[in-house]
């Protein structure tokens, strides 16, 4: 290669920018976390780009040609733009050089972006929607910059961080998306104290049987009732009848078999109707084929690209039912005896894709001890201690929260809630609630207040 200077809008950059990335480990991180598919310029960087970050958050390593190579067997595209890659390589690259060519790139590409859509915007005679897309770049590009190792100091930066945190939370205030703070469960929302759950991940773990698949769909109702939010249900475990019964049931709190069995008298059902109809919120659930299908966390992002499509807005809450079931976005075939890697890779995923769509993700997760002695004592709790499933999981979600529950606590429709990891409140709480299944109620409030006041007397 010669030593000529870059434009860092040229292809020859990101032949160099990906042929070095394909062999530095930090230069990877760099593109996998901040290179968009809609800052590349074809189909085939956008592939090799996807399958690139998805190693490398499952691995924290690049991937190797062989593996490309094999993962795009048949795509000669792919093959001839990877082949183009190998004839950039050098060595001693200058990885540093190459990360600030690739914060040129992006903001140059941002830029070209934003002035297209400026044009449009005024040739449409909307100034006002044009100087704030501008604004918007403006503050976009104070703040952006890739040099993750720069020294910075605290004094100096004092004024420009507190305004740019002022200003980020004036921006989120008048993009007038809804709040999203809350579990629906009083004493984990004293815990979270209002703070915003978009761009989080949380996941619920249970043994079978349990019911997290009901405190799933608690979520999802309460969600929607009480703040008008739109869920987006994904539907793995069971039948899509069985997850639309048990919500029509958890609407009206009625037990789901008599709206599946069309056991409710017309007129009740003409109130029950006009009830749900009120709501300002939406829930949908989409369900996948069972035979010989491998879902992916691809599946969830296509879905919620297919239904914003669809309604012309985002989901606010999207649920996974339940995630043990699914596969990471490469679609690979894991082993039993990588199934942690499974676990780790399908989670940051999911945490990603949170952040990406700024929705709150929320999972639920299968345990698999199965040691009745051990769960009927009511001192043990599962954690990432003595959990094998919570040992992946712990790390990239935001929040690890454990239902726990004996035999004993069975038959008295009682069970434990156990804040096993949380990044922003204190874990190791462990609070004992009311359910009511035989009406669709995953928190009874009454009988769970009163649990509580008997704790605390």
């Amino acid at each position: 290669m010669k030593n000529a200077p870059v434009n860092p809008l040229s292809a020859e950059f990101l032949y160099e920018l990906y042929a070095a990335a394909l062999r530095y480990d930090t230069l990877c991180g760099v593109v996998a976390e901040n290179m968009r598919t809609e800052y590349l310029p074809d189909r085939s960087f956008q592939k090799i780009q996807e399958v690139i970050a998805n190693h490398y958050r499952t691995y924290k390593s690049p991937p190797t040609y062989a593996t490309l190579s094999q993962t795009f067997q048949g795509d000669y595209d792919a093959i001839e733009l990877l082949e183009t890659f190998r004839e950039y390589e050098e060595e001693n690259t200058n990885t540093e050089s190459l990360t600030d060519l690739l914060e040129s790139y992006i903001k140059g590409v941002r830029l070209q972006k934003v002035y297209t859509e400026v044009g449009k915007l005024y040739n449409q005679n909307r100034q006002d929607k044009a100087e704030a897309l501008l604004a918007e770049y403006a503050g976009w590009l104070s703040s952006f910059t890739l040099r993750t190792t720069a020294f910075v100091d605290v004094a100096k930066t004092f004024r420009e961080r507190f305004e740019h945190n002022r200003r980020r939370e004036a921006e989120s205030r008048e993009n007038r998306l809804p709040q999203v703070c809350r579990f629906y469960i009083p004493y984990l929302d004293a815990l979270n104290g209002g703070r915003n759950l978009r761009g989080q991940l949380t996941c619920f773990l249970a043994s079978t049987g349990v019911g997290k698949s009901h405190l799933a769909k608690h979520i999802g109702i309460r969600a929607d009732i009480d703040d008008g939010l739109h869920v987006l249900h994904y539907q793995l475990e069971g039948s899509e009848q069985e997850a639309l019964d048990a919500y029509s049931g958890g609407m009206i709190s009625r037990n789901a078999y008599y709206f599946e069995q069309g056991k409710i008298s017309e007129r009740e059902f003409k109130h029950f109707e006009e009830l749900v109809m009120s709501y300002a919120g939406s829930i949908t659930v989409r369900s996948f084929p069972r035979f010989a299908a491998r879902i992916s966390t691809m599946d969830i992002k296509n879905g919620i690209a297919e239904y914003r499509k669809i309604n012309g807005y985002s989901p606010d809450v999207v649920i996974v039912d339940s995630m043990d079931l699914l596969t990471d976005a490469t679609r690979r075939q894991w082993g039993a005896e990588h199934e942690r890697s499974k676990r780790i890779a399908v989670a940051n995923d999911l945490k990603d894709l949170a952040a990406d769509e700024n929705v709150w993700m929320v999972v639920t997760y299968q345990s698999t001890i199965e040691d009745r002695d051990w769960l009927n004592n009511e001192r043990n709790v599962l954690t990432e201690y003595n959990c094998s499933e919570a040992k992946g999981l712990a790390r990239p979600c935001t929040h690890l929260i454990s239902l726990n529950q004996s035999s004993a606590e069975r038959k008295e429709c009682l069970m434990r809630l156990h804040v096993a990891k949380s990044r922003f409140f204190r874990k190791g709480d462990t609070i004992k609630i009311a359910t009511d299944y035989d009406n669709e109620v995953f928190y009874d409030p009454q009988r769970s207040m009163a649990l509580q006041q008997m704790e605390d007397i």
